[in-house]
């Protein structure tokens, strides 16, 4: 009976460190991730450029299947070297007006966006006319100004990377984000 009781007592004491163990490693392995997922944030996002035409298309792919999972309208494009406003765009606009004035404490910031067309100082001027039209749009809607700020990032932050014209069409927008 003593012996059975030794040996009950020490298997106990052995399942009881493994446990021990275990969750120390479970630990080690919890701060390793919570260690990563600091480090993955403060890495620079800065613009990388594009290598070749296999890095532009899998950036491509990715970016089509955001757009595929949120279906907002809150983009509209333009031709080339253009700031008119086109039917689709104005339609596009009414909505995002409507939604505007449902919820007068939102404010937004529309992006004037280019194409890699041009240089860098006249892509960010035209950038300004698109997202001056889209604002002005917006306003004529019955939207107040004063919850409207404008930015033309040019160039700059293109989402689709290549030189076919169907792809760099898609540079050529005014995107609307809430604040």
């Amino acid at each position: 009976m003593f012996k059975q009781l030794l040996v009950l007592v020490s298997i106990f004491s052995l399942t009881s460190c493994g446990s021990i163990l275990k969750k120390n490693t479970i630990n080690k392995n919890e701060a390793e991730k919570d260690s990563f997922a600091i480090e993955d944030t403060t890495k620079d996002q800065a613009y990388q450029p594009i290598e070749n035409a296999g890095q532009a298309e899998e950036l491509n792919k990715a970016a089509a299947e955001e757009e595929s999972e949120v279906e907002v309208q809150d983009r509209v494009f333009f031709t080339y070297d253009s700031a008119e406003l086109s039917s689709d765009a104005k339609k596009i606009l009414d909505t995002q007006a409507l939604w505007l004035k449902s919820d007068a404490s939102v404010k937004i910031t529309v992006e004037g966006h280019c194409d890699e067309k041009g240089t860098r100082e006249y892509n960010i001027a035209l950038g300004d006319k698109r997202a001056t039209a889209a604002k002005n749009y917006l306003v004529s809607g019955g939207v107040e100004t004063s919850r409207i700020k404008t930015v033309s990032y040019g160039k700059e932050h293109p989402v689709y990377f290549g030189s076919e014209e169907s792809v760099i069409s898609k540079n050529r927008r005014a995107v609307t984000v809430a604040n």
